[in-house]
């Protein structure tokens, strides 16, 4: 997907347009990355319950404890990652394969 949406880019600045792709339009693969963006944020949630909150018990050893902290920055990652392609990218990608048709 994103070589394509790089092609797509260089078309528009060369002033062609939208080039081939293996996967028809681009809002395709966007929607199977949009579904497992789906499902990532379902399971960031399951870890964040079963942990409590990324929680460590009062007696947890200092590894259990960097464990949560890392778990917990990383679905904070993992978001930031979702909201961008979601909401940013995958839009304009989309408009941009409009553009150029």
């Amino acid at each position: 997907l994103f070589p394509y949406i790089d092609a797509m880019a260089a078309s528009k600045r060369a002033g062609g347009s939208v080039p081939r792709s293996p996967f028809g339009t681009v809002a395709n693969p966007v929607r199977v990355m949009e579904d497992d963006h789906t499902v990532a944020g379902e399971l960031a949630e399951e870890l964040r319950v079963l942990t409590h909150d990324f929680t460590a018990p009062d007696d947890a050893c200092r590894t259990y404890r960097l464990c949560y902290d890392e778990l917990a920055r990383f679905t904070v990652d993992l978001h930031r990652h979702v909201h961008l392609e979601n909401h940013v990218v995958f839009p304009r990608a989309i408009a941009l394969e409009q553009a150029l048709v």
